[in-house]
C-alpha cells in the first residue's frame, strides 16, 4: 500500500540531527578565546578517537617498487605496500626530477572504478608534479587494483564486482557483525599512505598537503580529524552537513558516515575543527548532491573559530558552478591554495591535453588485482576468521542471561512501557473476503515515531476503539508491508484475531523517497542485489527498499552515526505492541513473522519474555551465514553491530522455541 507516513523516519532523524546541530552551534558561539577553543578541540579529538577506533600499532609498510615510468621532468613509481599485515595497497608515486626536500601532496581518490588511474585525478596530479610536488595516489579498497570481492561467488552476476559503491557497502555491513567499522579501515589506509609519503627521502615531511574529491574529500576530512600532520588540506565535493543530507534525503557510502560521531554531539564541520587552525580550503560545486549550502555553513562555522584564533588567512572556501566532481576550477583553487600556504609561486594553468597514463601503465600488480599476490589477506576473510573465533569463545547463555546481555549492551531495557495509541481510519483488504476490514492504530513508541498496529476482522463493524474481550490473538511482523501480506496469506481469510505491526520504516512508514518507483538516489548505482529474489524484487507498489542506496539503508546509517542501531528501534516497536496487547488483558499472543521481520520479532520475543508460540516464515538462517556467502542481499538495517560477540540468530530462535516454516506466500 502507499505509505501515508512516508516521511516519518526521515523527519525523526532530521529532528534529532537538527537539535544536535543547534546545541553544538550554541557551544561554538560561546567560544570567545583561544583557551575556549583549545578546550573544545581537546574534547573533539577524544570524540574522534572514540568514533574511529584506529589501531594503536603500525606494521612495517614493506613498500616495494614494481615498475618505474619515465616522463620528461618526472618519474612514476608503481608501489605496493601494506597498511595492515597482508593488506596490500597499490599506489602511484610521482617524483619530479632532482626532487629534494620537496613539497608533497597525498592525493585521495573518489569513487572511480579504476581508482588512481582516473583521468581527472591524473590531470590534477600531473599539474602538481610539473610544479615540483611529489604526489602519492593510492587505490582505495574496492577500487582500482583492490577489489574486495574478486573471487566471491555471485559478485559479478550481482554487479557488486568492480562497483565502488556496492563493494564498499557490501563489506561494511558485514564488518559491523564483528564490531569492525569500514570507515576506520579506509582511514587507516590513508594514515599509512601519509606515513609512506612522509618517509620518502625526496619529501619535506613538514610540507605534505592532502586533497581529494568526493570519497577522496571524505578521507581528506577524516585524516584532518584524526591526524595533525598535514600542512594543508583541500577536501572537494564532500563537506556539507549531515542535516542537509537528511533534509535532501541524500544517502552516502558507508565509509562517509562515521559511527557514533553525531551521537557524541558532532557534525561534519567538526572533522575540520579537530585540526583547526590548520590551513583548510573547502571546495564544492553548485550543482552537487553534497549540498553546497552545507559547505558554506561549514565554512562560516570555521571562519568564526579562525577569527577568534586570528588565523583568517588559513581558511578559504570555493564553490564552482558545475556538477559533482574534481572540476578544473576546483583543481585550480586547490593548487593555488597549497602554493600560497607553502609560500610558493602562483601555479601555471593546466595544459589542455595532458599526457595521461593508461590503466595498464599505472598497474602495480602482475594480474591487475592484489588478490593474487602471495601473502594477501582479504578483509572479508579476516572478518570471517574473527567471527569464527567469536563463535568459539563466546559463552553459552541460557535464555535469561542472553536476554539480559542483549538488553544491556543495546540499551533495550524497560520494554514493558505501554504506548499511547491513536485510532486511525480503517482500511479494507480488497483481495480478501469482502467482509475483511483492517482497523489501524498508531502506537507512539517514542517521540516522533509511530508503529502502525493493524487488526483484521471478518466483522462488519469498524473499530474506532481498541478491540475488547480478546483472550487469544496472533501478532504478525511482516517482511515488507503488513497489509500487502495480509492479503496474500490465506490464514487471514479464515480467522479473526490477527494483529500485525508495521515497525518504523516498514509498510506504512516506508520512505516516501522510494516513490515513484525507481526515483530513489540509490537507483543511480543499480538496483537490488539479486542473489535472492525474496530480498531483491520490488514490493507490489514498486518500492525497491533493498537497493544498496535506499532510504532504508540511509536511515540505518544515520542510526549508526547516533550509536543507536536502526534495528533496535524496530525491536522497541514490536515490544510496544506486546506491551499494549498484554495491557488490554490478552492472555495468549501467538507470534508470527516473515522474512526480515523475523529478526526484530525474535529478539523482541526474547526480551519481553514471550512464551506463547512463535512461527517464523523463511527467517534469515544466521548472521554467520552472511559472512560465509560474502555477497548477501540482507539489508544493513537488519544488523546489530558486534552481535556475533554475544550470540547468533539460531541461538535466539532456540531460546524462544521458534518454529521455522517455509514462506506461506507463493
Amino acid at each position: 500500500m502507499i505509505a501515508p507516513f512516508g516521511h516519518l523516519v526521515n523527519d525523526y532523524y532530521l529532528d534529532i540531527f537538527r537539535k544536535n546541530q543547534e546545541q553544538r552551534r550554541r557551544v561554538l558561539e560561546s567560544i570567545k578565546t583561544k583557551e575556549d577553543f583549545l578546550n573544545y578541540r581537546e574534547q573533539l579529538r577524544q570524540k574522534v578517537a572514540t568514533a574511529f577506533q584506529l589501531p594503536s600499532e603500525k606494521c612495517e609498510l614493506n613498500s616495494t617498487v614494481t615498475k618505474t615510468l619515465d616522463r620528461p621532468g618526472f618519474t612514476v613509481q608503481n608501489l605496493i605496500f601494506q597498511s595492515r599485515p597482508g593488506l596490500f595497497v597499490t599506489a602511484n608515486l610521482y617524483i619530479p626530477n632532482n626532487a629534494q626536500n620537496a613539497p608533497a601532496v597525498l592525493f585521495l581518490c573518489g569513487h572511480s572504478e579504476n581508482g588512481k588511474a582516473c583521468d581527472t585525478y591524473q590531470t590534477a596530479i600531473l599539474n602538481l608534479v610539473n610544479d615540483g610536488y611529489v604526489v602519492l595516489c593510492p587505490d582505495p579498497t574496492g577500487q582500482g587494483e583492490r577489489s574486495l570481492f574478486e573471487n566471491a561467488p555471485m559478485a559479478k552476476e550481482t554487479g557488486v564486482l568492480y562497483s565502488p559503491v556496492r563493494e564498499h557497502n557490501m563489506l561494511s555491513k558485514q564488518m559491523l557483525l564483528v564490531g569492525e567499522y569500514y570507515a576506520s579501515w579506509c582511514l587507516w589506509d590513508v594514515v599509512r599512505s601519509f606515513d609512506l609519503l612522509e618517509q620518502r627521502p625526496e619529501v619535506n615531511p613538514k610540507q605534505i598537503c592532502v586533497t581529494g574529491n568526493s570519497g577522496g574529500g571524505n578521507m581528506t576530512a577524516f585524516l584532518a580529524a584524526a591526524d595533525d600532520r598535514p600542512a594543508a588540506i583541500a577536501p572537494s565535493c564532500y563537506i556539507s552537513t549531515w542535516v542537509h543530507h537528511l533534509e535532501n534525503e541524500e544517502a552516502c557510502d558507508a565509509e562517509q558516515e562515521p559511527q557514533f560521531f553525531v551521537g557524541l554531539g558532532c557534525e561534519m564541520p567538526d572533522l575540520l575543527l579537530a585540526n583547526a587552525p590548520k590551513p583548510t580550503l573547502i571546495l564544492g560545486q553548485k550543482n552537487d548532491f553534497f549540498d553546497a549550502r552545507g559547505a558554506k555553513d561549514a565554512y562560516n562555522e570555521l571562519k568564526q573559530i579562525y577569527s577568534v584564533l586570528n588565523q583568517n588567512d588559513m581558511l578559504n572556501c570555493f564553490i564552482g558552478d558545475g556538477n559533482h566532481g574534481f572540476n578544473k576550477d576546483n583543481r585550480r583553487e586547490m593548487h593555488r591554495f597549497f602554493n600560497r600556504i607553502l609560500n610558493r609561486h602562483q601555479p601555471q594553468p593546466e595544459p589542455d591535453n595532458p599526457q595521461i597514463f593508461t590503466d595498464t601503465e599505472l598497474q602495480c600488480t602482475p594480474k591487475g588485482q592484489v588478490t593474487y599476490l602471495p601473502g594477501y589477506k582479504n578483509i572479508i576473510e579476516t572478518i570471517q576468521g574473527k567471527a569464527q573465533a567469536l563463535a568459539k569463545s563466546r559463552p553459552k547463555l541460557d535464555r535469561t542471561q542472553l536476554a539480559k546481555t542483549l538488553a544491556n549492551h543495546y540499551d533495550l531495557n524497560n520494554l514493558d512501557n505501554v504506548p499511547y495509541y491513536r485510532v486511525l481510519r480503517p482500511a479494507r483488504l480488497f483481495n480478501s473476503s469482502p467482509n475483511t476490514l483492517v482497523s489501524r492504530y498508531a502506537l507512539e513508541t517514542e517521540p516522533n515515531i509511530l508503529a502502525i498496529l493493524k487488526y483484521a476482522t471478518n466483522s462488519n463493524n469498524y473499530c474506532f476503539h481498541f478491540p475488547e474481550n480478546l483472550e487469544q490473538v496472533t501478532l504478525y511482523v511482516p517482511h515488507i508491508d503488513a497489509q500487502d501480506e495480509f492479503e496474500k496469506i490465506n490464514r487471514f481469510k479464515e480467522y479473526d484475531g490477527w494483529f500485525a505491526i508495521d515497525p518504523r520504516g516498514i509498510g506504512e512508514s516506508t520512505s516516501a523517497a522510494e516513490y515513484p518507483p525507481g526515483s530513489s538516489h540509490g537507483i543511480r548505482y543499480g538496483k537490488q542485489i539479486t542473489t535472492d529474489p525474496f530480498y531483491s524484487a520490488p514490493d507490489p507498489a514498486g518500492r525497491e527498499i533493498f537497493a544498496e542506496y535506499s532510504a532504508d539503508y540511509h536511515h540505518s546509517a544515520c542510526a549508526l552515526m547516533l550509536g543507536k542501531p536502526y534495528l533496535c528501534g524496530r525491536i522497541r516497536d514490536i515490544a510496544a505492541a506486546f506491551a499494549l496487547l498484554r495491557h488490554k488483558g490478552i492472555k495468549q499472543i501467538d507470534l508470527v513473522a516473515r522474512g526480515q521481520g523475523c529478526i526484530p520479532a525474535a529478539i523482541a520475543a526474547l526480551l519481553v519474555n514471550h512464551d506463547d508460540s512463535t512461527t517464523l516464515y523463511r527467517p534469515p538462517e544466521s548472521y554467520q551465514q552472511i559472512l560465509q556467502r560474502q555477497i548477501t542481499p540482507y539489508p544493513q538495517s537488519m544488523i546489530l553491530p558486534n552481535i556475533l560477540k554475544f550470540t547468533d540468530m539460531p541461538e535466539i530462535y532456540d531460546a524462544i522455541n521458534a518454529k521455522i516454516a517455509d514462506d506461506p506466500i507463493p
